[in-house]
């Protein structure tokens, strides 16, 4: 069997590892040869982790002086991500990261130092910019379709998860709520498309929670002043209920048309101009696939970066103005200073 150049290590192996595992596994060039887990999780995962030929780890040193392993995956919760990308990056690994970034830009800040100086390939996880039609709006964008994009809605929404380890997902000061792990996606996809910086972030969240026994915000609504001018809504939300499907939207409004997008429709990209208003035809990939694809070959080739660990930043900073902004009542001018989450 031809070797393969990518030892990859997936650490953690919940909901997000388990779809990592089976994107690298569709990966020619890559081979997972271990997945960390805790030892109490450890013997509930070792048949499926098996199922790869890799094995089950619970000291994550191991990992760290493997020499074979060049890759570390990590999928861990968001409070944790800092301490283990750091150290796997000043150990001379390569790494992938889910989003967040981190919880706090000062975590952030930390693990952009020690990926500028271990020369190795860093890329947060924001799967978004690899969905089919967020790609192709971005394309239509730049092309010039809808001219210069001027105004947005974006609404991503979904009962609560109900997979997070523990249940921190539920709690503010260890996921962010929804302003920071779920509306981040759009914070992001929407810097990307309109190729400019946020200027300023006014955010509400009920004090009144939802989704019961739970700290964190579980509802979300933000405003985004972009500096060129432009203007965009974002809604998130983890409050409705388990038989609403997960759900997303949005439709941006340039100069010279707009531009829609629903994945509960047949034909979910639409684009309307002056001329006409049409459908789009996309065609379904794995988004997971083709992040994991497009790390492999920066690794590999060197390919630019479709999202690099500034641009995670950016998005965390957003998000993060905007929980400050539901919190104090005013709106918060970028760029942000440090806070925490509470």
């Amino acid at each position: 069997m031809q070797e393969r150049p990518l030892k990859v290590a997936i650490v953690g192996f919940g909901f997000m590892g388990q779809t990592h595992a089976a994107a690298w596994a569709r990966i020619p060039e890559a081979q997972i040869k271990a997945v960390f887990e805790v030892p109490a999780r450890a013997p509930q995962i070792r048949h499926m982790v098996s199922e790869y030929g890799a094995k089950v780890v619970t000291n994550y040193e191991e990992i760290l002086e493997d020499e074979e392993v060049n890759v570390v995956d990590v999928c861990l919760p968001t409070f944790l991500h800092r301490e283990y990308v750091v150290k796997a990056l000043k150990a001379g690994k390569h790494v992938l990261c889910e989003k967040p970034i981190a919880l706090h830009l000062w975590e952030a800040r930390e693990m952009i130092d020690a990926w500028k100086s271990s020369g190795k390939k860093f890329m947060i996880a924001h799967v978004v910019r690899f969905f089919p039609e967020y790609k192709q709006a971005k394309e239509l964008v730049d092309s010039g379709a809808l001219g210069e994009p001027r105004i947005a809605r974006t609404y991503r929404y979904s009962a609560f998860p109900p997979w997070s380890v523990k249940g921190w997902f539920g709690v503010q000061r260890l996921s962010g709520g929804v302003l920071v792990d779920l509306a981040i996606h759009d914070m992001d996809f929407l810097r990307w498309i309109f190729n400019d910086e946020v200027a300023r972030v006014y955010a509400l969240s009920p004090e009144r929670r939802v989704v019961k026994g739970i700290t964190a915000q579980d509802h979300g609504i933000a405003l985004l002043k972009f500096k060129k001018g432009g203007i965009a809504y974002v809604m998130a939300s983890w409050a409705y209920p388990k038989t609403v499907p997960f759900s997303t939207y949005f439709e941006l409004v340039g100069t010279g048309g707009i531009l829609q997008f629903d994945n509960r429709s047949t034909a979910p990209l639409r684009l309307g101009t002056s001329e006409q208003y049409s459908t789009i035809q996309t065609y379904p990939e794995d988004p997971y696939y083709l992040e994991i694809r497009h790390f492999a070959d920066h690794i590999l080739k060197d390919v630019e970066l479709m999202v690099t660990p500034e641009d995670a930043y950016k998005a965390l900073e957003i998000s993060l103005a905007a929980v400050k902004s539901s919190l104090t009542g005013e709106p918060v001018s970028l760029p942000l200073k440090e806070e925490v989450i509470p």
